[in-house]
């Protein structure tokens, strides 16, 4: 159709039987406008055209690859949001699984925060953004979040995962082993129940090699979290005969986790990144690969260098590998703090005790808000003229500070609102009269510096009232070292935070399909109002949890 309507451009004045059609056009100019198209169905439809054309499409296909790769590494990504009207068709969700094969992407389960859990699979296609519900035969796998979601010959092979407890039945969360493969082609699900499984787990990570999908990882636990506990053990899975091998791995090894991501390198190759511990260790930022050769598989710690500018949060934001880098979305750590759904997450959705969910949340919303905890109060009195105070306006020493401006609010409030008592400590009341001009001197630089510290706080009032909310960011991780003989991977720093970036958003995921990347669904805001909410009361979770589509791309090259 787009030829048809180039061909009928114009025609010479001069030679009126004579039609200049898009053929006619240079290479340059042509692959120019087949780039215009997203590189899927209409790209793939028309390198059918010709021979000429099929050249140019691979030109056209070689150079977004280029232009991708590069739009990583300086940073130059494009931010692109699909609009509301056309992504509601699909129900907002967090934890949910997602894999790309194609021209599609797959999405399975998740949950919301009415703790409701879901088996369905949809379909988004990637040419024209638009959801499916695929209406599937054959044995349903159960309701589930947290589940590993992955591709093999046609196939998507779906693992494990949890379920919410029900609101109305006293009925404890659990975990799955369960193994389903949906074929493709026929639109079927397919229960299969090896004689050898792997215990319950869900928040593990898979990934496929050769004819093997590896997983490593997860949290297991029965009874509503009395026997919880993460997992690093490694188990193999057989595609072809769907059979199930606990690897045996070296003595060194990461400790036990879920939330990490696991990456592929090669056949023999995969590494993990991040992941949640538990109490005390917490959010890990360790990265380890694995070597599957031979009877015993080897873990070797990578050496990271350039930490301070690593994502945060590595468990609770998926990474994705893009060619020598490693992408991962995290908050703009030049942002505002601001508190995400952590601990609506923990209360409601993270599978343990009572007890292991107030000390997750209260860590995640200590790490998240990057809350210092304060120093000790000096309690000691005032012993051989050592230290002493000020009565009720000075319990604890101030900072030295060489700039008023560099005061903290909690130390320039109660200065202004207790400027009157000040006034009448500064000089202890002494009335002797060779006291009183340098009292009159000291009284006036207090009435000063009250002025000045009030012209101060008025300015950044206007400006938090101003500030712009938070962002995420794209944090990079370079990993093209990562085979040599003394592996290292290293944090690259931002360099530009895109326009167009979405506020923070946790437990989404984060898929590559051909040069872009695909960010569905996740937890953006704040819900521990929701929490606390009665079920009687109607809630609205439109801004907790998301149903919005991203897309990460380089920006359009002109010629």
């Amino acid at each position: 159709m787009m030829v048809d309507t180039i061909d009928r451009v114009s025609k010479d004045p001069l030679e009126e039987n004579h039609c200049i059609g898009i053929c006619d056009l240079p290479n340059e100019i042509l692959e120019h406008i087949i780039s215009l198209l997203l590189p899927y169905n209409d790209l793939e439809n028309c390198m059918l055209v010709c021979k000429r054309w099929h050249r140019c499409g691979q030109n056209v296909i070689r150079h977004k690859k280029l232009d991708f790769y590069k739009a990583i590494g300086n940073f130059t990504i494009k931010w692109n949001s699909e609009p509301q009207q056309q992504s509601r068709i699909i129900t907002k969700r967090y934890s949910h699984s997602a894999c790309s094969y194609g021209n599609s992407m797959y999405v399975f389960g998740g949950c919301t925060c009415t703790n409701t859990t879901f088996n369905d699979l949809w379909k988004l296609d990637l040419t024209t953004r638009q959801w499916s519900r695929l209406l599937t035969m054959g044995s349903y796998p159960s309701p589930k979040a947290s589940a590993s979601l992955v591709y093999y010959d046609g196939s998507l092979v779906l693992f494990g995962g949890w379920t919410h407890p029900s609101s109305y039945l006293p009925q404890a969360w659990r975990t799955f082993n369960e193994l389903h493969v949906y074929d493709i082609e026929g639109n079927r699900w397919t229960s299969v129940t090896p004689p050898l499984s792997p215990p319950s787990m869900a928040g593990h990570a898979a990934t496929v090699h050769g004819d093997n999908m590896v997983v490593f990882g997860g949290l297991q636990g029965h009874n509503g979290g009395l026997t919880t506990f993460s997992s690093n053990n490694v188990w193999s899975l057989n595609l072809k005969t769907h059979t199930w091998t606990k690897r045996e791995t070296t003595e060194k090894k990461p400790f036990p986790r879920y939330g990490h991501s696991q990456i592929a390198v090669d056949e023999e190759r995969l590494f993990i990144l991040g992941g949640w511990a538990g109490p005390p260790s917490a959010v890990m930022v360790d990265i380890w690969m694995l070597t599957m050769v031979g009877r015993i598989w080897v873990w070797t710690s990578i050496v990271v260098n350039n930490r301070q500018w690593a994502a945060s949060h590595l468990w609770c934001h998926p990474a994705c590998k893009v060619e020598d880098y490693v992408v991962v979305m995290s908050r703009n750590p030049e942002s505002t703090p601001t508190s995400l759904a952590y601990s609506r997450w923990t209360s409601n959705s993270h599978i343990g005790g009572n007890q292991n969910r107030r000390i997750l949340a209260d860590e995640l919303r200590a790490v998240d808000q990057e809350v210092n905890l304060p120093p000790p109060i000096d309690r000691d009195v005032n012993v051989n003229g050592r230290r002493g105070s000020l009565g009720r306006i000075h319990q604890q020493a101030p900072p030295v500070v060489e700039d008023v401006r560099e005061l903290p609010r909690e130390i320039i409030r109660p200065i202004l609102n207790n400027a009157h008592y000040m006034n009448n400590m500064i000089a202890f009341k002494d009335n002797r009269p060779t006291v009183h001009k340098n009292r009159e001197k000291q009284l006036d630089a207090i009435k000063r510096m009250e002025e000045r510290l009030r012209s101060l706080i008025k300015p950044q009032e206007k400006i938090k009232k101003k500030a712009k909310p938070p962002k995420m960011a794209m944090f990079v991780l370079d990993i093209s070292k990562i085979l040599d003989e003394k592996p290292e991977v290293s944090w690259l720093p931002i360099k530009a935070v895109a326009v167009g970036s979405p506020e923070p958003t946790i437990l989404y995921t984060l898929v590559k399909g051909k040069s872009e990347l695909i960010m569905f669904g996740g937890i953006k805001k704040d819900a521990n109002a929701l929490a606390n909410q009665s079920p009687q009361v109607p809630s609205d979770t439109s801004d907790t949890v998301s149903d919005t589509l991203h897309f990460i791309t380089a920006s359009h090259s002109s010629i």
